[in-house]
C-alpha cells in the first residue's frame, strides 16, 4: 500500500483545528517557484534502457483494465528510445509513459521520490488530509481524510479550490500544489474554495497537524441501537476491533442490540479481501459480495464467506455473533469520501437489500492495481482490474447512490446525516415482527 499512500501524501493535506468564514479576499500572493521540468541527459541512447522501459510499456498495453483509455498507445512504444542513456532518463521515461495513460491512479514512483517523501516525514513535515486534483479550470477536493481537519469544516467533497495562503492553485503544477499543502505542525494554512453547491467564495483557516491513526469507535445511542464508525478497511485488524467493539455493546446492553448503524464516512478503502470479509459478516454465503473485471477474463463472481468460516489472522469469528450481525436492522452511513473497498461494502450491502445507506453518493473509484517494478527500486503501479456491485452495477466515476440522500448544510454542526440514520432504524424497528 506504500505507493497508494505515497501518491495521495503528495497530492494532500492534513487539516486541522479549522475557523469557517465567507471573504472575498482575492489570491495575490506570488506562486512558490517551480522546479525545471525533468531533462534527458544526452547520452547515446542504451539498448537495456530500451529494453527495460519496453518492458513497462508492454505491461501496461497488456495489463490497464480498460485498453480503450489508452489513446494512441502504440506511438510511445519507441518514444524516447533515443533519449533512454542512463538510469535517470528510463525514470523521466517511465514517469512520462505513466501520465501518458490519462489515469490519475496509474503512477510511477522512483527510489528517489520514496526517499524524499521519508524525508519529509523526518523533518516534521505534515501531509496527507484532503486531496485534491485538477479537473477542468480548477483543482477540486477529491476526499477528505478519516480524523483530519477537513472532517470538521465548511469544506465538502467536489469544492474547486481556488488558492492557498493567497497563492493561486490553477495554473501550478502538482509539486508546486503540494509544496503549499505540506508544513509544521501548527502552522496556519487559509483555503479559499468555491461551494460545489450554490458557487459562492468562502475561506476557512486551518491548523496543520498529525493526523490520529484510524480508529474504529463505538457507542451505544437510545433504544438499544449500536453504532460503529470503521474507519478503514487497511488491514484486517479493523475487522477485529469491529467485532471486539461491537460485542462490548451487546454486552453493555444486557446481551442484546436492536439494531446497528456502520459509519462508513470517509472510508477511503484498503484491502479488497478486508472488505469481502467484513461483508460476510452481515451476508449469508450464498450471496455476491462483488464482480471481480479483470481484462480479457470472465467476470468473478465473489461471494460471502460462510458463517463458521470467517476467520481473522487465523482466528475464526464466533459464529453464533455472525448470525447475530446477519439478522440486526442495519443503516449504513456514507458520503463522498466512502472509496474503494468501502465501496465494495456498500454495493454488496444494497444490492442484497441487507440495509439501506444514508447520506451522500460515495466516492466511485471502483479499480485496483497491479505493480511492476522499474529500474533500481522505482514502482509502476497500474490500474488492473474494475469491480462491479453484486447486481452487475458500474461502480467507478460513479459512486454508490444512498436510499435516503442527506446532504450536510456547511452552516450545520449537527450531524443530520446521523440523526437521520437514527430516525430510519428506529422505523425498521417499529414495522419489523
Amino acid at each position: 500500500m506504500f505507493w497508494k499512500t505515497f501518491q495521495l501524501a503528495v497530492l494532500a493535506l492534513l487539516l486541522t483545528l479549522p475557523a469557517t468564514g465567507r471573504t472575498a479576499q482575492t489570491c495575490d500572493k506570488p506562486p512558490p517557484q517551480a522546479a525545471p521540468p525533468p531533462a534527458y541527459s544526452g547520452q547515446p541512447a542504451n539498448d537495456g534502457y530500451q529494453i527495460m522501459y519496453h518492458s513497462m510499456w508492454e505491461f501496461i498495453r497488456d495489463s490497464y483494465f480498460d485498453p480503450g483509455r489508452l489513446k494512441d498507445w502504440t506511438k510511445y512504444e519507441h518514444a524516447f528510445d533515443d533519449k533512454l542513456g542512463t538510469i535517470a532518463d528510463i525514470e523521466i521515461a517511465l514517469k512520462a509513459l505513466a501520465q501518458a495513460t490519462g489515469d490519475k491512479w496509474t503512477t510511477y514512483i522512483t527510489a528517489q521520490d520514496m526517499r524524499d517523501h521519508a524525508a519529509m516525514e523526518q523533518q516534521g513535515l505534515v501531509t496527507g488530509g484532503i486531496m485534491l486534483y485538477h479537473r477542468g479550470q480548477h483543482y477540486k477536493l477529491d476526499v477528505i481524510h478519516y480524523g483530519s481537519a477537513g472532517y470538521h469544516t465548511t469544506l465538502r467533497e467536489r469544492d474547486d479550490i481556488l488558492c492557498l495562503n493567497g497563492v493561486a492553485l490553477d495554473t501550478l503544477a502538482p509539486e508546486q500544489v503540494a509544496a503549499l499543502l505540506r508544513g509544521k505542525s501548527g502552522d496556519k494554512l487559509k483555503v479559499k474554495a468555491i461551494s460545489s453547491e450554490d458557487g459562492q467564495e468562502f475561506e476557512v483557516e486551518l491548523t496543520l497537524a498529525a493526523i490520529p491513526s484510524p480508529a474504529v469507535q463505538a457507542k451505544l445511542l437510545q433504544n438499544g441501537i449500536a453504532y460503529l464508525t470503521m474507519p478503514s478497511f487497511a488491514g484486517e485488524h479493523f475487522i477485529t476491533e469491529f467485532v471486539e467493539q461491537y460485542s462490548a455493546l451487546v454486552s453493555q446492553n444486557g446481551g442484546k442490540v436492536n439494531g446497528l448503524i456502520l459509519d462508513l464516512r470517509y472510508n477511503h478503502g484498503g484491502e479488497l479481501p478486508a472488505a469481502t470479509k467484513f461483508s460476510s459478516l452481515f451476508l449469508d454465503e450464498s450471496k455476491v459480495v462483488t464482480q471481480s473485471v479483470l481484462r480479457d477474463k470472465p467476470i468473478k463472481l465473489i461471494h460471502a464467506n460462510k458463517a463458521d468460516e470467517i476467520s481473522i489472522k487465523g482466528k475464526v469469528v464466533d459464529a453464533a455473533l455472525v448470525a447475530q450481525l446477519r439478522k440486526l436492522p442495519l443503516v449504513i452511513l456514507a458520503n463522498g469520501s466512502s472509496a474503494s473497498a468501502a465501496e465494495v461494502t456498500l454495493a454488496a450491502l444494497k444490492d442484497n437489500k441487507r440495509g439501506v445507506i444514508v447520506g451522500d453518493t460515495s466516492f466511485g473509484k471502483g479499480v485496483g492495481y497491479k505493480t511492476q517494478r522499474g529500474p533500481v527500486g522505482g514502482l509502476m503501479s497500474l490500474t488492473a482490474f474494475k469491480y462491479l456491485s453484486p447486481n452487475g452495477n458500474e461502480v467507478h466515476e460513479i459512486g454508490i447512490t444512498p436510499d435516503f440522500p442527506v446532504a450536510v448544510p456547511r452552516s450545520e454542526t449537527r450531524d443530520v446525516q446521523l440523526e437521520t440514520a437514527i430516525i430510519r432504524l428506529e422505523e425498521k424497528l417499529q414495522n419489523s415482527p
